[in-house]
C-alpha cells in the first residue's frame, strides 16, 4: 500500500534539540540507543548476512569502516559499494517491523503509513524524526519513567492526529513499550485511525464513569497500547485541567518508554495548554498551504509563555 502523499514530512522544517529550544542537539552517546540498535532487535548485519545480502569479508569492512566515524551499518555498506540501498531496506524490513496480522491489517486506516508500508520515504522520515527524539527518551528513562510528547498545532488538519498515530507506531517498532492516548476529548480521531470502540476511554477514567482507563493493545503492532478519548464528555476542559489527568499521566509513564499524546487544536479551544504543561516535550505541527506564519509564529509565543517552547516543528507537506 503506498504512503498517502498528502501526509509527506519535510524534515529541514524540524528544529531539534539546540537549535534555539533549549535542549542538547548532540549525538546519542554510547548509553543512549542508536537509530540501528535499539532494544531486543538483531543487528542490522547479522540480518544481511543470513538473508545472503551480504558475506562474512565484507560485513568485517563494513565494521572497519564504521570504526571512527558517525556512519551506521546500511550507510557504511552502501557508501563501500558492498550492498545495493534494496538490500538494506530489506534488512530493515526485517528488523524493524513485526508482523501484520490480518485482523491489524484490517482493523487500522491507511492513513497508518508506517504500519501499512514501512518503508515508504515518509515512514523513513517519521524514524529519523524518533531518532531525533530518543536523547530526551533516554533522559526521561534514566529518570525511571517515560518521555511524554504532546503533539500541537495551531489550528485543524494540520496533521497532529497522523503524526501521533505513526510516530507511536514507528518507537513500537523499534522494541519500545509505546502508548498512544487520545486527549483531544473534542474531536477525536485515534479510535477511527486504530479501528476501536472508543466508549470506555479517557473521558470514562477521568469523570468516574469507568473503573479502569481502558488501554488496549493495538492488534498487529507489539509493544504499542492504545487509550482512545471516550465519549466526549459535556466539560472537556475541566476533565482535562484536573489533577486525574496528570496521575493517567504518571501512570501510563510508569508502564512504557514513550506516551504519544494527541492535542485538540489550539484555534478551537486551551485544552491544548493544558495538556502541554503535563508533557515533558512538545512536538508542533503545520501544515502546507494551511499553515501562516504569523499563526506558528503567535503560537509557538503562546507555548513559550507556558513554559513549553516546541522541540520541533514537523512540515506536513499536504497537497
Amino acid at each position: 500500500m503506498n504512503a498517502p502523499e498528502h501526509n509527506l514530512i519535510d524534515l529541514h522544517a524540524l528544529r531539534t534539540a539546540g537549535e534555539g529550544h533549549g535542549a542538547s542537539a548532540t549525538k546519542p552517546g554510547p548509553d543512549e540507543p542508536r537509530e540501528d540498535e535499539p532494544p531486543q532487535r538483531s543487528k542490522l548485519g547479522a540480518i544481511m548476512l543470513r538473508q545472503g545480502a551480504i558475506d562474512a569479508t565484507a560485513l568485517e569492512r563494513v565494521a572497519d569502516h564504521q570504526r571512527g566515524s558517525e556512519m551506521l551499518f546500511g550507510e557504511a555498506a552502501v557508501a563501500l559499494k558492498l550492498v545495493e540501498p534494496l538490500a538494506v531496506s530489506r534488512a530493515l524490513a526485517e528488523q524493524e517491523y513485526v508482523s501484520i496480522d490480518a485482523a491489524g491489517a484490517l482493523n487500522i486506516a491507511p492513513e497508518v503509513t508506517a504500519f501499512h508500508d514501512p518503508l515508504s520515504p515518509d515512514t523513513e522520515s517519521l524514524r529519523a524524526l524518533r531518532t531525533r527524539l530518543a536523547i530526551d527518551e533516554s533522559r526521561r528513562l534514566a529518570e525511571g519513567r517515560a518521555l511524554t510528547i504532546a503533539i500541537v498545532s495551531a489550528q485543524r488538519a494540520e496533521g497532529r492526529s497522523w503524526l501521533a498515530a505513526n510516530l507511536a507506531v514507528v518507537f513500537a517498532q523499534s522494541g519500545r513499550r509505546t502508548v498512544l492516548l487520545d486527549a483531544d476529548l473534542r474531536n477525536p480521531r485515534q479510535h477511527q485511525l486504530f479501528g476501536e470502540a472508543s466508549r470506555d476511554g479517557l473521558a470514562s477514567w477521568l469523570s468516574g464513569r469507568s473503573a479502569v482507563p481502558g488501554v488496549r493493545a493495538v492488534a498487529g503492532v507489539r509493544g504499542l497500547d492504545l487509550l482512545t478519548a471516550g465519549s466526549r464528555p459535556p466539560n472537556p476542559q475541566e476533565l482535562i485541567g484536573d489533577a486525574a489527568f496528570a496521575r493517567t499521566l504518571g501512570h501510563l509513564s510508569n508502564s512504557a518508554s514513550v506516551v504519544l499524546i494527541d492535542t485538540p487544536a489550539a484555534s478551537e479551544c486551551a485544552d491544548y495548554s493544558l495538556v502541554a504543561r503535563s508533557a515533558d516535550v512538545v512536538l508542533m505541527v503545520v501544515r502546507q498551504r494551511l499553515s501562516r506564519e504569523r499563526e506558528i509564529r503567535d503560537f509557538a509565543a503562546r507555548l513559550a509563555e507556558i513554559g513549553k517552547s516546541p522541540v520541533g516543528i514537523v512540515y506536513n507537506r499536504q497537497q
